[in-house]
C-alpha cells in the first residue's frame, strides 16, 4: 500500500488546478500583494478612525500632573498622542511592506539564498536581545525590590522630619526643629546614595571596559566643572545648621536686602523691598556679613535710628524732646519702650543727635525710615530750630557768642567790634 505525501493547501489548489510553477509563483506573487495592499489600506482606515475619535475628544484631555509639577499640557498630551499613532502607523507599514518583499522574494529560487541569510543577520540579534532580556529578570527584580525598599524608607523619613519641623514630633537634642527640614534632605539623600551603590552592581554592562572609560570621563568632567557648586553645596549645609535666618525673615546679605523667600543648600533666594528677586549663592552668603531683622523684632523690638546735626546754639534738651517727638508720631513705631536720643560726637562746630526707635515690623523699614525724615522736618520747623551744621569762617570779635540764652547772664550783651587807627 502506497503512502501519498501530504502537500500544503496551496500546492493542493494548485496540482488541483493543474499551475506550472511559473504559474503558481506568479498566483502567490499576486496572493502576498493584495494581502499587503489590504493590510496597509487596513492601517490607513485604523489610523484615520483613532484620528479622528483623538480630535473628537480632544476638549476632554487632562494634563498629566506630578504632585504640582505639571508635566504635559493637554495640547502637548494630545500632540503626543496625534504623533505616537504616525509613528505606529509608519512602523507597521514599513513591517507590512518588508514582509511582503521578503515572501515575495523567497519564492524566487535565484533570491532565497540571499532573502534568509539577510533574516538571519536580523533574527540572530533579535534572538540575542531577547535571551538577555530574559537572562537579566532575576536582576531586574532584585532592582525593583531595592527601588520599593527606598521609596518606603523615603516616605518614612520624609514624615517623620516633617512631624518634628510642625513641632509634632520631637527629636530633641540631636535634631533642632528649625533644621528639621535640612536634617531630612541629607537623610534621604543618603539613603539614595546608599541604594545606588546597590543597584549600580546590577545594570547591565557595568563591568564592561566601555562602561568603566564612560565612568572616568564623568568623573573627570564632575571634578573640573563642579568646584563651585561643591562649595556652595557645603556652605548650604553649614548655614543650615547655624540658622542665621529663617524663610519670611528679613535679612541683609553683604549689599542686598529683602526678605528670605526660598533657603535651598545651593542659594538663598530674596525679595527686595523693590520687589525684585535676588539670587545668593550658599557660599557668598557664608562668607558674607548676614543682619538679621527679624529675628528678635516680635519680641523685643527692632531699634531703627537716624542722626541730625544741630548746632551749639540749639539747647541740646529741646533737640532731644523734638526728635523723640517726631518718632512717635510714626505708625509703626512702638509706644513702649520709649524712643531715645543720643548725641554721638561734639564736634567743631555742631553736635550729632542720633534718634533710636522700636519697631516690629522689619518689613515696614523703608517707609519709618521716610516718614521718621518727614517728621524731624515738620517738627523742628514748628520748634524754630533750623536744622543745620554750621560753620564759622569769620572773625568773633564782635559776634554773639553761640552758648545757649539760658546759660548766659542776663546781662549778657555782645562784644563790640574794637577798631584801631595807627598813628
Amino acid at each position: 500500500m502506497t503512502t501519498v505525501p501530504a502537500l500544503p493547501s496551496f500546492e493542493l489548489l494548485s496540482a488541483a488546478l493543474y499551475l506550472s510553477p511559473w504559474s503558481q509563483r506568479a498566483l502567490a506573487t499576486t496572493t502576498i500583494l493584495l494581502a499587503a495592499a489590504a493590510a496597509l489600506i487596513g492601517l490607513r482606515w485604523a489610523k484615520a478612525g483613532l484620528l479622528n475619535r483623538l480630535v473628537h475628544q480632544r476638549d476632554s484631555i487632562k494634563p498629566i500632573r506630578f504632585r504640582n509639577l505639571q508635566l504635559l499640557s493637554p495640547l502637548q498630551r494630545f500632540e503626543l498622542v496625534r504623533n505616537s499613532l504616525a509613528l505606529a502607523h509608519l512602523i507597521f507599514s514599513l513591517l507590512v511592506i518588508a514582509g511582503a518583499l521578503l515572501a515575495v522574494t523567497v519564492e524566487l529560487p535565484v533570491s532565497r539564498g540571499y532573502v534568509l541569510t539577510f533574516f538571519g543577520w536580523i533574527w540572530e540579534p533579535l534572538r540575542r536581545i531577547s535571551l538577555g532580556i530574559v537572562g537579566y529578570l532575576p536582576e531586574f527584580l532584585s532592582i525593583l525590590v531595592i527601588l520599593f525598599v527606598l521609596r518606603v524608607a523615603l516616605r518614612v523619613v520624609k514624615f517623620v522630619f516633617d512631624h518634628a519641623e510642625r513641632g509634632n514630633l520631637s527629636l530633641e537634642p540631636w535634631v533642632h526643629r528649625e533644621v528639621a527640614r535640612p536634617t531630612g534632605t541629607i537623610v534621604r539623600s543618603v539613603l539614595v546614595v546608599l541604594a545606588m551603590f546597590f543597584v549600580v552592581p546590577l545594570l547591565p554592562g557595568i563591568g564592561t571596559s566601555a562602561a568603566q572609560g564612560l565612568t572616568v570621563v564623568l568623573g573627570l568632567m564632575v571634578s573640573f566643572g563642579s568646584t563651585t557648586t561643591v562649595g556652595n553645596l557645603v556652605a548650604g549645609v553649614v548655614l543650615a545648621y547655624m540658622r542665621p535666618f529663617r524663610n519670611g525673615d528679613w535679612v541683609r546679605i553683604g549689599d542686598c536686602f529683602g526678605e528670605v523667600v526660598e533657603s535651598r543648600f545651593l542659594y538663598v533666594r530674596l525679595r527686595t523691598i523693590k520687589n525684585e528677586e535676588v539670587i545668593v549663592p550658599s557660599l557668598q552668603a557664608l562668607s558674607a556679613n548676614i543682619q538679621n531683622f527679624s529675628s528678635r523684632a516680635t519680641e523685643q523690638g527692632l531699634i531703627l535710628h537716624t542722626t541730625v546735626t544741630i548746632g551749639y546754639s540749639a539747647p541740646w534738651k529741646t533737640v532731644h524732646e523734638l526728635l523723640i517727638c517726631a518718632a512717635r508720631k510714626i505708625t509703626f513705631v512702638l509706644q513702649e519702650p520709649k524712643p531715645f536720643v543720643w548725641q554721638t560726637a561734639l564736634n567743631d562746630f555742631f553736635v550729632t543727635y542720633e534718634i533710636n526707635a522700636y519697631t516690629n515690623r522689619p518689613d515696614q523699614i523703608y517707609e519709618i525710615y521716610a516718614e521718621l525724615h518727614r517728621n524731624i522736618q515738620d517738627t523742628f520747623n514748628e520748634g524754630g530750630i533750623e536744622i543745620m551744621s554750621p560753620h564759622y569762617t569769620q572773625i568773633r570779635d564782635g559776634n554773639h557768642v553761640t552758648i545757649p540764652a539760658s546759660y548766659l547772664p542776663k546781662d549778657y550783651q555782645a562784644p563790640r567790634l574794637r577798631v584801631e587807627t595807627a598813628p
